[in-house]
């Protein structure tokens, strides 16, 4: 038989192939025995670690091997799995599926050295942008996580928790509860995989703040100006940096915590947009906003730290003045984020690393704020993140998906950019170059032929903004298209022509024949709805009139769509952004 071609998702380190093969009778030999008995759990790996390492078949426990790093090795003597750890056992005994799943007849001989780049490999979701997924949905979610060597989970709640006692919050939005938070993180320890609690508690309040009972805590009880559109928002979003937001902050976190095994919390801290336009506006004129908001960073931090609990923040606040970057609490963790390619991870990562700080990057999916997603960047500004993080030796990434403005996007939106992310965070060389069929195949527990129609008809739509030379910042022209308000849309539709638009509808017919190849039906279903909304944006930048039928039959659609994966909380306000 000729040497064999492997196919490996994600890709080992190394890989050398020995010729020749090593049969697998059939069951009960103990070499099929040995392949169907792998560990598929944490509690499961750290057993075979700990039994009789003897046999031509065996699993080794090598702790000089590292953390989650193994060693597979199949010779004409037997297969050995040397591990350095649990991890390691889990992720070896998944290379040595994929090898079985492709030969099961007979392995090639072989030896596979890996280990992973960076120590966390994360993903965040937004569950309160309105959508929150079913309890069904999230633990899908995890296990597939756990087959792409995901470790840490994250997600991100401003009020979609059932906090005790803030039922007028929550109660609208179909929130996690603490028994489903229990039921995930006991799903996420079994395949070793850290679910950190993730509460915002400084900016991003809106949900809290926009009620008359939460209202006078706000840096703006009575609206304020955003300092980069310069329109009036009604709502506050921001806590006043002061002992009171304190102490309320601390209330939450202690509802929170309590359901979370790990020992570590995101506490937000991110775009506290309205600082010193009003509660503060007297310290920030004496002190500088950047001053300001360390020093109630800092006292966010204790919140966490007197819990027992390391604290990530996001950074983008502490990242405008690098020199106040070393004043941060010395225990907390920033996260850097930046969802653009060509986002200047490198200078802020090597900053970090000259302070000695241990630090996670955050690149981002780029699916939200488009109905197609925007994929070209996102795989640019992911390599970039995780180049940098690799290079200037980051404790890991989160890779986040978000929800902004509705949460419009189909959730397999984020597939192609998550199987690109998540690869490289375990071994970025190894996979410069993604195998996005594997990564479909998994994340939606496809067949090989479906994950790869998932995968052509997710590259066609998410190859959809390039068709028009005009871009806007962190989300589709053709989301701006449709959601905009009448007065607006003339300002999302300046300078493109007509000849554009017409390309980006034969583009997207393109996608249409492609979907309709996709055996599974919601997935076919939700990329279809993606492109009829990317379509009918189109039409309207066109000059062309949504009539009241269509528009009825859309949001029906949605409706529909959204209830396969998500709670019906949310679903309305989503559903009335549509139309602009």
């Amino acid at each position: 038989m000729a040497l064999p071609v492997l196919k490996f998702f994600p890709r080992p380190r190394e890989l050398t192939l020995r010729g020749g093969w090593l049969k697998v009778p059939p069951h009960p030999h103990p070499t099929a025995l040995f392949i169907e008995r792998l560990p598929s759990t944490m509690a499961e790996a750290r057993a075979a670690l700990t039994g009789a390492a003897d046999g031509a078949c065996r699993i080794v426990h090598q702790p000089e091997h590292g953390a989650e790093g193994y060693h597979l090795e199949i010779l004409t003597s037997g297969i050995r799995l040397i591990a350095g750890d649990a991890h390691g056992v889990l992720y070896g005994a998944q290379t040595l599926r994929q090898i079985a799943a492709q030969y099961p007849d007979e392995l090639p001989h072989l030896v596979i050295i890996d280990s992973p780049d960076l120590p966390v490999r994360g993903f965040m979701l937004d569950v309160s942008r309105t959508r929150v997924p079913t309890q069904a949905e999230l633990l899908t979610l995890v296990r597939a996580l756990g087959s792409l060597r995901v470790n840490q989970l994250q997600l991100y709640v401003e009020h979609t928790f059932a906090f005790r006692g803030h039922e007028d919050v929550w109660k609208d939005a179909s929130p996690l509860t603490p028994g489903e938070i229990r039921e995930l993180d006991d799903a996420c320890a079994e395949l070793g995989i850290e679910l950190v609690p993730n509460l915002n508690t400084f900016g991003h309040m809106e949900r809290w703040l926009r009620h008359p009972r939460y209202r006078a805590m706000a840096e703006c009880p009575e609206g304020w100006i955003h300092p980069l559109t310069g329109q009036f928002k009604e709502f506050p979003g921001t806590l006043r940096p002061n002992q009171a937001s304190v102490d309320f902050a601390g209330s939450l976190l202690d509802d929170y915590l309590p359901n979370f095994r790990s020992r570590q919390v995101n506490i937000g801290g991110d775009e506290p947009w309205e600082l010193g336009q009003g509660f503060s506006k007297q310290a920030v004129a004496e002190r500088g906003k950047h001053r300001v908001y360390l020093d109630h960073l800092k006292k966010l931090c204790a919140l966490g730290r007197d819990r027992g609990r390391t604290v990530q923040f996001w950074g983008d606040i502490l990242l405008e003045d690098l020199a106040l970057a070393q004043d941060a609490p010395a225990d907390a963790v920033p996260v850097v984020w930046g969802y653009d390619s060509g986002h200047p991870f490198n200078e802020q990562c090597g900053r970090l690393r000259e302070l000695g700080r241990a630090y996670f990057v955050a690149p981002g999916t780029s699916a939200w704020q488009s109905f197609t997603g925007r994929l070209d960047n996102a795989l640019t500004n992911q390599a970039e993140a995780v180049g940098a993080a690799v290079r200037h030796e980051a404790r890991g990434i989160l890779l986040t998906t978000w929800g902004d403005n509705g949460h419009h996007q189909p959730w397999p939106t984020a597939w192609l950019p998550m199987a690109a992310g998540l690869a490289q965070a375990w071994g970025y060389a190894a996979n410069a170059k993604t195998d996005f069929a594997a990564g479909c195949a998994i994340l939606g527990g496809l067949s090989v032929a479906d994950g790869q129609a998932v995968a052509a008809a997710l590259t066609q739509l998410g190859t959809l903004d390039g068709q028009i030379a005009k871009a806007n910042r962190n989300k589709s022209l053709t989301w701006d298209f449709l959601t905009a308000k009448p007065d607006a849309l003339a300002k999302f539709t300046e300078g493109v022509s007509s000849a554009e638009i017409a390309a980006s509808q034969s583009h997207l017919a393109e996608a249409q024949a492609l979907i309709a190849k996709i055996s599974d039906t919601t997935i076919r279903a939700e990329l279809s709805l993606g492109a009829r909304l990317a379509g009918a944006g189109l039409r309207r930048a066109d000059g062309k009139a949504i009539s009241a039928e269509e528009r009825a039959r859309l949001t029906k659609d949605y409706e529909v769509v959204w209830l396969r994966r998500s709670r019906p909380g949310g679903l309305t306000e989503s559903a009335g952004l549509l139309f602009g």
